[in-house]
């Protein structure tokens, strides 16, 4: 009889070794696929802002200069999936882009009387809401990447500045509407 009992101790002692090693494994794997999956859905989320907000200035800049109309609805979608997955700080940073476009947007879609220095001047303001966007997107995605000091896409640096030319400049007529 002890000799079935030390061999009942034995199977069952395996098998709750099996299972209990099945179970952590399944649990760490779950909390790893699911970290897996909100870096994922954060690092898009950020680049749907970087995107949106990209085409909402070049649409801005369209309302001013031929009054084409806006579309906001991407941009709403973007800023909604940021602030389901993203940090406090990368929603804060979207909500300071997004409120520099609402400061800007009423003078260029209505046409008020805007001029090329005021363009200039919500532009500059909605590039350093932008930069800092990315900027703050990047840290919390990667601590030990570096800032960046230029947005993805702005002015070339012949049109920055006082006007001067800073470097080559392309021909006139075939330069692209400044952003």
């Amino acid at each position: 009889m002890s000799m079935d009992w030390a061999a009942t101790v034995t199977t069952v002692g395996g098998v709750a070794a099996t299972l209990i090693g099945v179970v952590a494994g399944s649990l760490l794997t779950s909390r790893s696929d699911r970290a897996h999956w909100a870096r994922d859905k954060q690092i898009a989320a950020c680049s749907a802002i970087v995107a949106e907000s990209t085409r909402v200035q070049l649409a801005l800049r369209r309302a001013w200069a031929h009054g084409d109309a806006v579309d906001w609805v991407q941009w709403n979608v973007a800023l909604g999936t940021i602030w389901l997955v993203g940090s406090p700080a990368v929603v804060q940073a979207a909500a300071r882009v997004d409120e520099v476009f609402w400061a800007c947007s009423d003078r260029f879609v209505r046409n008020t009387g805007a001029d090329a220095d005021d363009w200039d001047e919500a532009r500059d303001r909605m590039e350093a809401a932008r930069l800092h966007f990315i900027n703050t997107a990047r840290h919390y995605i990667d601590p030990e990447r570096t800032r960046l000091t230029q947005v993805p896409v702005s002015r070339p640096a012949w049109r920055r500045g006082s006007g001067r030319a800073v470097g080559p400049q392309p021909d006139p007529g075939n330069a692209p509407d400044a952003v």
